[in-house]
């Protein structure tokens, strides 16, 4: 960490009319009373701080550096809130909302990494008391003394000492507090900051590369200040009577001249205190300047008190018909808020609902998967292409990665002694939710454990026990926050409400009562599902929006209206944002909410093996229409399903291979050629040339069985250019 210079005018993306008008809408809730704000969500875009113009802008005030570990992010840095946006761990109950008024407040937002983000959560430790509601900034800092070291207005060296081993020692209490909440003593860092202490200390002693310091050691480098603060001390102890004095890249210049017009004395007692330094001497003469209570302290992981249990890889092997699948979730969403999530395209058959029977088995871990053992046995891949059985002996096999977590989910299941293995305890929460989704109104708890949450996913008659009873037993806080949750998935306005009375549970929308029970089936599907995900989580987490979990939804769109579909992943994204979804589906509306990148495609390729389609093209922006004809769900066309399957019986009838050469042979009857042009309008010589590529696209991909689609795509794009530019030349 180093001090940073902050420009005192805010970037003119926090000026502008769009993050303007957001913050007036922001104040009027804000201003509303408490009880009312409890069941309402406050509606803060948090997107607008993934905009790239405020990326770009607060990524240049920072210089392109993580703010706390000085980490080079190469445009990759997010926006970290150092009062949080919504809650503070350890605040009081009547702290609601803390700092939320303080969201767009400049000296607020630091341009921090990924890693810094997380470990920091929601955690903003303070001596005393915190500051009143809707207090200003000036008036909050005069109110609360933070114990977190904000570089932009502190110096760090105050706080820290940087070891030539790449360590922080912590040399006050803010110190303390900043180097455990931050984990700036994680392996990748301390061994990054070892390496680039390693080569300043390298040049230092070489006359001939010491100009190489200019290079390392600019305003823009990379732990700059741990490597400034050992060549300060380096330099304080080899000219004690006059130092080298500056800041930055003027200390690094004024130091470059006075070595270059150094005496041969002068640098032998230069190399004598670059020794002292490594070994350790330098840091016991200054120790006793330290605090005795902070010496040497050092971070502890803070991931396992955060739950920070997020998926980042899962392998799978010999699972049902997967032999060998390898799927990836990204570190982060890309331009907004929340985690990454996972939807699963594919065909019937190509193994979608056994992906999410994986990842539940290893996340549950073994004692509770063994509650599902009843159906280990049909996990077991049969390997015959004539006859389906499950007589081979390999192991059925899963294993679940996560960011920030050295350790691994697994499961693992030996079909010749019967016998099952994995991880002690479960790894994380995961609720799990099959294709049906029946809920009976008779049963109103589910038995304890993990596996009991995850049942639904391999017995198709599971059914998930109906809320009610539970739901009118709720009261204040919590019945609140459960009603801002479902308020939203519901999409009700501001004048509706939840109605949950000790006789009944009620919508009242549009000036009209009506019963849950009454409500449609997909409405009630969505209400149980919900409600029975909020049960789950609520005694773990205050607020839902903290909530951490992953939960797991085969067939998506069951039940569902299409406007639903198309909002139902970014409702869940919105009341859930730091829950991991892993759904299937076969409808394309339900793709809306989801980023590039997290849409997987499953098909078969030419050995029969399921495999997951790559170069996919973006998700974002594409019709319903483009999404079915595109590699996502492979349709030919949506014009005229009669005639998609027309043309797969002509494509397989008049275009052959040459039994003497290999080359396609095409022969176009008359009823061909009719509808080839019914699936291609016009006659002009690009169209002709468009129709001729279609033909040939279309017949490539239904000869070449399982063959991946992009490669034939491309090839066929590739064809049409070049007939078109032999045309034009």
């Amino acid at each position: 960490m180093i001090r940073i210079s902050r420009p005192k005018q805010p970037p003119s993306f926090l000026t502008s009319d769009r993050v303007t008008s957001h913050r007036k809408e922001l104040l009027t809730y804000l201003r509303r009373g408490e009880s009312e704000r409890r069941e309402r969500r406050d509606g803060l875009n948090e997107d607008l701080f993934f905009d790239s113009e405020w990326l770009s802008e607060i990524g240049r005030a920072f210089k392109g550096k993580c703010a706390f570990c000085e980490t080079k992010l190469d445009g990759q840095g997010r926006t970290l809130h150092f009062r949080p946006q919504r809650y503070v761990d350890g605040a009081n109950d009547g702290q609601l909302d803390y700092y939320l008024w303080l969201a767009f407040e400049w000296r607020n937002l630091f341009y921090a990494c990924y890693a810094c983000i997380k470990a920091k959560g929601n955690r903003f430790p303070v001596a005393g008391d915190r500051a009143d509601y809707l207090a200003t900034f000036d008036e909050v800092l005069k109110q609360e003394a933070s114990l977190i070291v904000d570089p932009t207005a502190q110096n760090p060296d105050k706080h820290f000492r940087f070891l030539v081993d790449g360590t922080i020692e912590s040399i006050s209490e803010e110190g303390d507090e900043t180097v455990i909440i931050f984990y700036l003593n994680r392996i990748e860092l301390v061994t990054e900051r070892q390496r680039v202490i390693a080569d300043m200390l390298a040049y230092l002693d070489d006359p001939v590369q010491l100009r190489r310091l200019d290079y390392l050691l600019n305003d823009d480098s990379a732990h700059l200040g741990a490597a400034l603060q050992v060549l300060k001390r380096i330099t304080r102890y080899w000219r004690p009577e006059s130092p080298i004095r500056g800041n930055g890249e003027r200390f690094v210049h004024n130091l470059m001249s006075a070595i270059r017009f150094a005496s041969d004395e002068e640098i032998r007692r230069l190399r004598l205190a670059t020794e002292a330094e490594v070994s350790g001497r330098l840091v016991q003469i200054e120790d006793t300047s330290a605090p005795l209570a902070f010496r040497r302290q050092t971070a502890v992981e803070p991931f396992v008190t955060i739950h920070s249990h997020e998926l980042s890889r899962i392998r799978i092997s010999r699972f049902k018909a997967v032999e060998e699948l390898t799927l990836r979730f990204p570190t982060s969403r890309a331009k907004k808020a929340g985690m990454p999530a996972m939807i699963i395209l594919g065909e019937n058959s190509m193994g979608k609902s056994s992906v999410l029977c994986s990842i539940a088995l290893a996340l549950i871990g073994y004692r509770e998967a063994e509650k599902l053992k009843n159906y280990f046995p049909g996990l077991v891949q049969s390997t015959d292409t004539d006859t389906f059985d499950q007589l081979d002996d390999k192991r059925v096999s899963v294993k679940v990665d996560f960011f920030f977590k050295k350790a691994s989910a697994w499961f693992e299941y030996d079909p010749v002694h019967r016998s099952a293995k994995g991880g002690d305890e479960p790894a994380v929460i995961v609720l799990g939710y099959g294709a049906r989704r029946f809920f009976n109104t008779n049963i109103k708890d589910r038995r304890s454990g993990a596996a009991a949450r995850v049942r639904t996913l391999f017995d198709p008659l599971a059914t998930i026990p109906y809320p009610g009873e539970w739901l009118r037993a709720q009261t204040g806080k919590r019945l609140a926050t459960i009603s801002s949750a479902l308020r939203t998935i519901l999409a009700l306005n501001d004048d509706d409400e939840l109605i949950v009375e000790p006789t009944r549970l009620a919508v009242r929308a549009n000036g009209q009562v009506t019963s849950i029970d009454a409500l449609s089936e997909g409405y009630r599907s969505v209400f149980v599902m919900t409600v029975d995900i909020i049960r789950e989580l609520i005694d773990n987490w205050d607020h839902l929006e903290e909530a951490q979990a992953v939960v797991l939804i085969d067939e998506l769109e069951t039940h569902l209206h299409p406007r639903w579909k198309m909002q139902v992943m970014t409702s869940l994204r919105r009341v859930f944002p730091k829950v991991q979804f892993i759904v299937t589906t076969h409808d394309p509306l339900c793709l809306r909410g989801m980023d590039d990148g997290e849409v997987v495609v499953l098909q078969r390729d030419m050995q029969n093996k399921i495999v997951s389609l790559s170069e996919l093209p973006p998700v974002s922006g594409m019709t319903a229409e483009q999404l079915l004809t595109s590699d996502y769900f492979g349709l030919a066309s949506t014009t005229d399903p009669g005639a998609e399957i027309e043309l797969a019986t002509l494509a397989g009838d008049v275009a052959r291979r040459s039994v003497e050469t290999g080359e396609l042979e095409i022969a176009l009857s008359e009823s061909t050629v009719d509808l080839v042009h019914r699936l291609t309008i016009g006659d002009s010589p690009t169209s002709q040339i468009v129709q001729d590529a279609l033909m040939q696209y279309l017949e490539k991909r239904e000869a070449r069985n399982g063959e991946l689609r992009p490669r034939l795509r491309a090839e066929a794009v590739e064809e049409v250019l070049t007939a078109l530019l032999r045309r034009d030349g």
